[in-house]
């Protein structure tokens, strides 16, 4: 019924699908066009899609009073820096929102405001500040960087000082080839720069000199603005050591301030890259405030005013706060306070990156080795580009193919069509052979955040594809509202029809099938890859299951085994070092790798159906019971009352032997829903959860069970920690199968769903409370945080636990 009349509808509307598809585009390109899209900054901005002549900014920090203060200078998100928190305390991608960064060792309580106009077009960016100790003295000098990229030698992109207006405001006029004409603007609202009383003159050089801001015109390569925290560094250091060295006797400490204050030491002549340095006194509880203004001049929304900013920024933190309120529902003001934040920083984390990828497609993994395999032949390929949230912008800040499914089953929640928008832009990654790289670097900006080991990308290592988990679930959503849908309002349309909410792909379906229909071959061929380059070696398994009397049950083509497995790892299955065979062979199948291959079967039959092509529909759902058939008749062991790994144990007559490590692994089957309703597995998987002695614990599911006997050895990654992913999934998936049980808390089934998810929202909250992160996993003893600390990618999830499940 729901794919008949959603052809009915196509049918009907096919003529006014495209304009509307160009309205749709319209205005994602006009919300989503600027942001923070510089994951690896504490903040930096940049527009989206605009590769050949983007603006770029960012925003650094230090305390210059103190004589190795410019060692301590913030630029890139580094958790060694030890700043207090640095988190979005309110944020969403269309509009803006407010960043808090609390740094101890410069004394300073930085918050960052950055909000849109309505059209998308200009933005502001407030930046405030105040001592965390008023009584220590100290300064605050925030040093911007801009640069207009694109220029060459006529000029034809350009950013220009105009003349002050005043002696502390500035004004730059730009031009980009790609964004059309603008003006930004730097401007005071407040605050006082440094200055000692007891000197006549803070001037401590021509041009060094703390008491006012100053700035510096430069050119520096595209390519190079990254570095631009070196740059300032290289120059302010030599500017440092010629001071000092004309003064090598009586330089005056009291003067130390303008020491390190940027100027034109070498004489350069002005160009596309811009410094302006602003050295405030942050001694006292006064505290600065200013603004940096972006205007597109033929925009009609231009920002003018102090006022009007204040203005913007409340009104975009107050529709914030009433997006989340109608996407989550949480009654207790501290938990609601630490879910809008945790969705925020994972929202604050999306970033826009272009450049090239460096992959090897020389280097031939040889099935029978399973030694550590260096990839040594890496060449660039590209440019690409990716939009994406990161799941860590101190640690991962770069695109993770097997964490984004995650990421987008969180918001979608939120906002269901940045979502579909960012899992577009994945599967345009997707190349002639159906691959995509399992860690996606991009530009030398991304790569100066990657260790040299892990840049480099294999087009025969797979990961777990979590992005066909969250498609499916987006097409589940979108057919499920079919049944109730206004047919007449998708007759006319509007630009305005499309700022109307942020779920229009579910109120406007016929666009989720004209898309869906173009990207079809891309999914297929990446189907195609997967399944291919994963394939299991049956045939070594044939004696061994003609003796159990099972192998004409067994469906050849619907076996597994992850490629590029090593003796202590399997990086491609994401669970690196949870345990597997000891010892390798060729013949292993993984219980995983056809749990997943289950997912990617079930969203190409879903997207099959919105197409109307019935022979693929019937085609997958045949692919679809052979893999739920074969988890049973392969890796199901009566014995362990568990999914397992199989593999051909020679030392004892040649057998099928199953290699069980109750966990997540275990549990997969059933967290992906792949598990029929009517299958008696259910219970002894609902027991296995339960058991405290095992996975139960105070703070989520173990990912290994305690009684194995790797528990907690080793790296100790997925060997006992508890991971917010798998836990979200398997209560999403009691859910699913004991609906009616999960709302009886008097019940087993709804005993094991509340005391989790209660477990789950106390822990991460009690971390965040006491630490002020949310981190990458959770301690199996005591619940605490480990691995990556500030950690909202998948970990975010527990916002849908917390306001949904």
């Amino acid at each position: 019924m729901l794919i008949s009349l959603l052809t009915i509808l196509w049918l009907s509307i096919t003529p006014i699908v495209g304009a509307k598809n160009e309205l749709f585009q319209e205005y994602m390109n006009q919300t989503l066009l600027w942001g923070p899209y510089r994951s690896n900054c504490y903040f930096g901005i940049r527009p989206r899609y605009v590769n050949k002549s983007p603006f770029i900014m960012g925003i650094m920090w230090f305390d210059s009073l103190k004589e190795n203060g410019v060692g301590s200078i913030r630029h890139f998100v580094n958790p060694d820096d030890h700043l207090k928190k640095y988190a979005w305390e309110v944020y969403d991608p269309r509009i803006g929102g407010r960043e808090i960064l609390l740094d101890e060792e410069n004394n300073l309580n930085l918050t960052v405001s950055f909000s849109k106009s309505h059209d998308g077009l200009n933005w502001v960016a407030r930046v405030e500040g105040s001592p965390l100790n008023p009584e220590r003295k100290s300064t605050a000098s925030i040093v911007l960087y801009m640069q207009q990229q694109g220029g060459d030698d006529d000029h034809v992109s350009k950013l220009v000082k105009l003349e002050n207006k005043s002696k502390t405001d500035f004004q730059f006029d730009g031009y980009s080839k790609e964004l059309g004409a603008y003006l930004l603007s730097i401007k005071d609202n407040m605050g006082q720069y440094y200055s000692d009383s007891t000197l006549k003159s803070m001037e401590v050089a021509l041009g060094a000199d703390c008491s006012k801001p100053t700035h510096l015109s430069l050119r520096i390569p595209d390519d190079q603005s990254w570095k631009a925290r070196d740059v300032f560094q290289t120059i302010l250091g030599d500017s440092v050591k010629e001071i000092l060295q004309n003064n090598a006797n009586d330089f005056d400490r009291r003067l130390t301030p303008s020491l390190y204050q940027i100027r034109n030491f070498y004489n350069l002549p002005p160009g596309n890259f811009h410094y302006v340095q602003k050295t405030f006194d942050n001694s006292g509880s006064n505290g600065f405030e200013f603004d940096i203004t972006f205007n597109t001049v033929d925009s009609l929304q231009k920002i003018k005013t102090a006022s009007a900013v204040s203005n913007l920024i409340e009104s975009t933190n107050n529709e914030i706060n009433i997006r989340f309120d109608k996407s989550f529902s949480i009654k207790v003001e501290e938990e609601r306070k630490f879910a809008l934040e945790t969705l925020s920083n994972l929202l604050g984390g999306i970033g826009y990156f272009h450049g090239t990828q460096i992959v090897d497609r020389k280097t031939i993994f040889d099935e029978e080795q399973f030694d550590d395999i260096s990839l040594k032949n890496g060449a660039e390929e590209g440019p690409f580009d990716l939009f994406t949230s990161v799941p860590s912008r101190g640690k991962f800040p770069r695109g993770f193919y097997w964490d984004e499914g995650f990421h987008l089953l969180q918001i979608m929640e939120y906002d269901f069509d940045l979502a579909f928008e960012i899992i577009s832009s994945w599967i345009n990654l997707i190349d002639d052979n159906g691959w995509v790289a399992r860690e996606v670097i991009l530009g030398d900006e991304a790569r100066s955040k990657v260790p040299p080991e892990f840049t480099v990308q294999s087009p025969h290592i797979a990961n777990p594809p979590t992005l066909l988990l969250a498609f499916s679930e987006m097409l589940t959503k979108v057919l499920n509202n079919i049944n109730t849908m206004d047919m007449n309002r998708y007759i006319d349309a509007t630009i305005d029809d499309f700022q109307q909410g942020t779920n229009q792909l579910e109120r406007h379906p016929e666009l989720i099938r004209e898309y869906a229909e173009k990207v079809y071959p891309k999914l297929l061929k990446h189907y195609n890859w997967f399944t291919t380059t994963q394939k299991g070696l049956i045939d070594e398994y044939a004696e061994i299951l003609e003796e159990e009397g099972i192998w004409n049950s067994v469906h050849k083509d619907e076996v597994f085994k992850w490629v590029g497995r090593t003796y202590t790892h399997c990086l491609p299955s994401g669970l690196d070092d949870y345990p597997r065979a000891e010892t390798p062979d060729i013949a292993e199948l993984n219980v995983d790798t056809l749990a997943w291959v289950g997912i990617m079967t079930r969203s190409m039959k879903q997207i099959a159906q919105v197409l109307d092509m019935d022979k693929d529909v019937i085609r997958y759902a045949q692919i679809e019971k052979n893999i739920i058939e074969n988890l049973d008749i392969l890796h199901w062991s009566e014995e362990k009352g568990c999914y397992c790994d199989v593999t051909i144990d020679d030392d004892f007559g040649d057998k099928r032997e199953f290699v069980c490590h109750e966990g997540y692994i275990s549990l997969l089957p059933f967290a992906l829903k792949l598990i029929p309703k009517h299958s008696p597995h259910l219970k002894k998987v609902v027991a296995l959860m339960s058991n405290k002695k095992k996975l139960f614990s105070d703070y989520g599911l173990l990912s290994l069970s305690k009684e194995d006997e790797y528990f907690g050895k080793g790296e100790n990654y997925w060997r006992g920690p508890i991971w917010m992913n798998i836990n979200y999934l398997c209560l999403d998936a009691l859910n699913f199968y004991f609906p009616e049980e999960v709302t009886a808390s008097k019940t087993s089934v709804g005993g094991l769903y509340q005391a989790l998810k209660n477990n789950l929202i106390n822990n991460v909250y009690r971390n965040w409370k006491d630490k002020g992160y949310c981190y990458e996993n959770y301690d199996a003893n005591d619940g605490h945080g480990s691995g990556t600390e500030h950690f909202t990618g998948w970990t975010a999830l527990i916002v849908n636990i917390l306001g949904r499940l």
